[in-house]
């Protein structure tokens, strides 16, 4: 008999328990996206510190960030201290079945690079899976921006299980020829593809909780992230669209070596569904690439039946162990690029030329020394030059400051450092094939021919 008067509560499986919060205008435009779109089973909400933009877009759940806001002015700390204002509200937000959140954000304007790391510092202390999609912005749009973005990343990164940058100069390269309407279109569709391909894994399986563990494995404490996504039709489908996805300007290029885990989602119609055939060959090309050392590969399944004969490979790779292990290319730093510049061009210069400078020795010819090569520039970080440069040949005192053959005691800690920025990508692969002071940013000094007390100057036209 069953029948004891206890009253037992089922609880609910059917509530989502993954969110998608769009932070300042880009991100809200992406989550804008995302509802039209369709994500099976995600809930959306945006919160920005413009009240106008929040009551423009068609998301049903909204946060004003902040009191007496109408916006953070490319302020950081504006959107930050915004963000921090309404943290009660962050937290209600986030609470209930939400198991795993995705936070999308344009980096570098003030609402998005201030308030998004608030958000992600929540979710960790409510002990969310926190995945960042974030945008970068373009070069053209200045040094103070770009510096502003990294800053921002760089937050992101202390509570996020993984971050993804999409690199907006990318997508330039890959729709540079649509109008600006259509190109920030695309650009959206690439943040709520990533954040569809990983969601779905999840909710469109019988077993919730089984692929959310999955899922979790691969992601949890992840750090920096790649994606590369593309389609293919036709007999070879499945080969074709991997190797697009992983030649993709999605990732920065950076390559997928080094990855200790893997999420792969295959997506096919119904109609044309993906064959376990194409989900090997497509598997085997990836172990190709990376190796057996992946300890993580997770491969998901979805069905979209607008996609017809063609297949979606998407692939999102993480736990890159080298140090500092940032697979996407860093942001310029003009700051940094300027130190390593005045580090560089000190050197090159040596014999610095005093008030006690009398006129330089000549040093006798060297076997060895190589020939000296006069290469065209802007000599912007070289001193007044007095006197002569010795470099063994005769004839041309009267300068020194330059060594044409700088050599160092030991370099070892040079070819440490080279290692280092190969592991790390800092330097993409055609940087690395061009000369060493272009890679560098190094100005290459202009040299006289002949000291100027041997050039014979005449006026034509006297």
């Amino acid at each position: 008999m069953l029948d004891h008067g206890f009253t037992y509560e089922i609880p609910d499986n059917n509530a989502p328990i993954i969110k998608v919060i769009g932070v300042g205008g880009g991100g809200s435009n992406a989550v804008q996206h995302m509802v039209t779109m369709g994500v099976k089973d995600v809930e959306f909400a945006i919160c920005n510190t413009d009240r106008q933009a929040l009551m423009s877009s068609d998301v049903k759940t909204k946060l004003k960030l902040g009191t007496g806001l109408e916006g953070a002015g490319m302020d950081v700390e504006v959107g930050r201290k915004a963000a921090l204002e309404s943290i009660d509200e962050l937290r209600n937000l986030l609470g209930g079945s939400i198991k795993m959140v995705f936070i999308t954000a344009g980096m570098g304007g003030g609402t998005g690079t201030g308030a998004a790391p608030v958000v992600a510092e929540v979710a960790r202390e409510l002990g969310l899976l926190t995945v960042a999609v974030v945008t970068a912005p373009y070069k053209y749009e200045g040094i103070d921006k770009r510096r502003q973005a990294t800053e921002g990343i760089e937050q992101l990164k202390k509570s996020c299980d993984t971050v993804l940058v999409v690199m907006n100069d990318k997508l330039a390269e890959l729709y540079g020829k649509l109008s600006i309407r259509k190109a920030f279109a695309h650009a959206d569709n690439v943040l709520a593809t990533a954040v569809k391909s990983i969601a779905e894994v999840i909710t469109t399986r019988g077993d919730v909780n089984t692929d959310f563990m999955d899922v979790k494995k691969v992601l949890q404490n992840a750090g920096p992230s790649v994606m590369g996504e593309a389609e293919a039709e036709g007999e070879n489908r499945a080969l074709q669209a991997i190797q697009e996805a992983l030649n993709s300007p999605l990732l920065n290029d950076s390559d997928i070596v080094g990855a200790k885990r893997i999420l792969l989602t295959i997506t096919s119609s119904s109609e044309h569904e993906a064959t376990l055939e194409e989900q090997t060959i497509i598997s085997n090309y990836i172990v190709e690439k990376i190796g057996e050392e992946a300890r993580l590969f997770k491969i998901g399944a979805i069905f979209e039946d607008s996609l017809g004969p063609k297949m979606r490979v998407t692939i999102i790779a993480a736990g890159f162990e080298t140090a500092g292990g940032l697979p996407i290319q860093p942001l310029t730093d003009t700051t940094a690029e300027a130190e390593q510049e005045e580090v560089i061009a000190e050197a090159v210069l040596v014999d610095q030329p005093t008030e006690e400078t009398n006129t330089p020795e000549l040093v006798a010819d060297e076997t060895g020394v190589g020939t000296p090569t006069f290469t065209h520039g802007a000599a912007t970080m070289l001193p007044p030059m007095t006197g002569g440069f010795s470099n063994g040949l005769a004839g041309n005192a009267g300068y020194t400051g330059v060594s044409l053959n700088p050599t160092r005691p030991d370099d070892t800690e040079e070819v440490k450092q080279l290692v280092t920025d190969f592991l790390n990508n800092r330097f993409t692969e055609r940087e690395l094939e061009a000369p060493a002071f272009s890679r560098h940013r190094v100005s290459l000094y202009e040299l006289p021919l002949l000291p100027d007390h041997e050039v014979i100057r005449t006026r034509l036209f006297d």
